[in-house]
């Protein structure tokens, strides 16, 4: 009587146990691509994948999910590292600041600053000499936030590169 209870329970069990067994593939993934040969090939994705099925022949697989077909990398650049500088001060200001840097040849500059949609909000253009040059600003019209202010000078190979400084207006 033992035996055919735990037969009978066994038996009742089985669809629940052979059930549970079943996996469905998911795959999180660092990187993707496609890649071939002769007798084959192979697409691996990038990111997560949930929702996966697979079928198969006698010498062919096939799986069909959500795959990214490249790398897609979100970020900004970065920018050279100017090796003179762009220093501002006081930073936070209530309006009156300065803004210093190291010229390396005589020559009309434009400083533009930006708010923080990335719109123009001004632009003076300067006279930069060789050595130090000191600028002073008045944004005490503006509203309060952040601002940056940009301006292009040579980098050590000579290119004119984009120097970005952040200024914070608080009143």
């Amino acid at each position: 009587m033992k035996k055919l209870f735990t037969f009978m329970l066994c038996a009742a069990m089985l669809p629940i146990i052979a059930t549970s067994q079943t996996l469905t593939p998911t795959v999180v993934a660092s990187s993707g691509g496609y890649a071939t040969a002769s007798n084959g090939s192979l697409s691996y994705t990038v990111g997560e994948m949930t929702m996966v099925q697979t079928f198969s022949s006698a010498n062919n697989f096939l799986t069909q999910g959500f795959q990214q077909p490249e790398d897609l990398g979100v970020g900004i650049p970065e920018i050279p590292v100017y090796s003179g500088g762009l220093d501002i001060y006081p930073n936070p200001t209530n309006g009156a600041f300065s803004m210093q840097f190291t010229g390396d040849e005589d020559a009309n500059k434009v400083i533009k600053m930006y708010n923080s949609l990335g719109q123009v909000v001004k632009q003076f253009t300067i006279s930069q000499t060789v050595g130090v040059n000191k600028v002073d600003f008045d944004i005490s019209a503006f509203a309060q936030g952040i601002y940056m202010v940009e301006l292009q000078l040579r980098n050590a190979n000579g290119e004119l590169i984009p120097v970005l400084s952040k200024i914070s207006l608080l009143k």
